[in-house]
């Protein structure tokens, strides 16, 4: 057992070196049992949690979540894999609706509290990330919620090789930022999970307000001029690290 969290500690702490985040080992502790490892991370303007636990979401009583600050703190939306359906409790209101993709369809079931929200954010794209993530491990199943302003991803099993749990909060991310870009339209992350609109948008290496040309960071969508990206060759954002940007337009 205790060489087993030598090699999944090792293992997170080279994730802490990925994504610029804080781990903590696992292991036994007094009173207390065992205890998984966890890393904590910032991403452009949310905070991340990677970690495992025992849960009855799945059949296997074991999962690996991510978990995410969602701006929205109203929306409820719960995407689950058939095999493994059922309302969450408290979540009465909750209405199941179906897309158009078949293969999606075949697959998921997705209930929610604001329908066209919920229709808007998951369109192919989105539904083809879940479908890579479904089957990037073994058993295919996975459970996505966004729910008092969190969104969180769980996957069965505890992942503890680097590959897959690598690919796992990639594409968690790559989710993150697809419902971002379709879901939200003026909308600032603040400490207490609520939004507020964005009146006045500014460079990060000019300081100067962007009033046109405007390119957004594809890792962690901060805003810059596009003179200032060209002339930086990257994100200006601490420890982003970005190369890539979306134009407005394209957004």
């Amino acid at each position: 057992m205790l060489k087993q969290f030598g090699k999944w500690n090792r293992v997170y702490s080279q994730l802490e070196g990925h994504f610029v985040g804080k781990s903590k080992t696992g292991g036994a502790t007094y009173g207390w049992g065992f205890v998984k490892p966890t890393l904590a991370f910032d991403y452009g303007r949310t905070s991340c949690l990677l970690h495992s636990q025992t849960n009855s979401v799945f059949k296997t009583g074991k999962l690996t979540q991510m978990a995410m600050l969602w701006p929205d703190p109203n929306l409820k939306l719960q995407i689950t894999t058939l095999v493994n359906s059922k309302m969450e409790r408290g979540a009465k209101e909750i209405l199941p609706f179906e897309f158009k993709e078949i293969a999606f369809n075949s697959q998921f079931s997705v209930r929610t509290n604001q329908l066209e929200a919920a229709n808007k954010a998951l369109n192919y794209n989105v539904q083809s990330l879940l479908i890579r993530l479904l089957m990037s491990t073994y058993p295919h199943e996975l459970n996505i919620s966004i729910k008092r302003g969190k969104l969180i991803i769980q996957k069965p099993g505890f992942l503890k090789d680097l590959m897959p749990l690598d690919n796992f909060i990639r594409y968690s991310l790559d989710i993150f930022d697809q419902l971002m870009l379709i879901s939200t339209d003026g909308l600032d992350f603040l400490n207490e999970n609520n939004a507020t609109i964005l009146e006045s948008i500014t460079c990060p290496i000019c300081s100067g307000r962007i009033t046109e040309q405007m390119v957004l960071c594809k890792r962690c969508k901060t805003p810059h001029c596009r003179d200032c990206w060209e002339y930086n060759r990257q994100c200006a954002t601490f420890a982003c690290q970005g190369t890539s940007y979306f134009a407005t337009a394209e957004v």
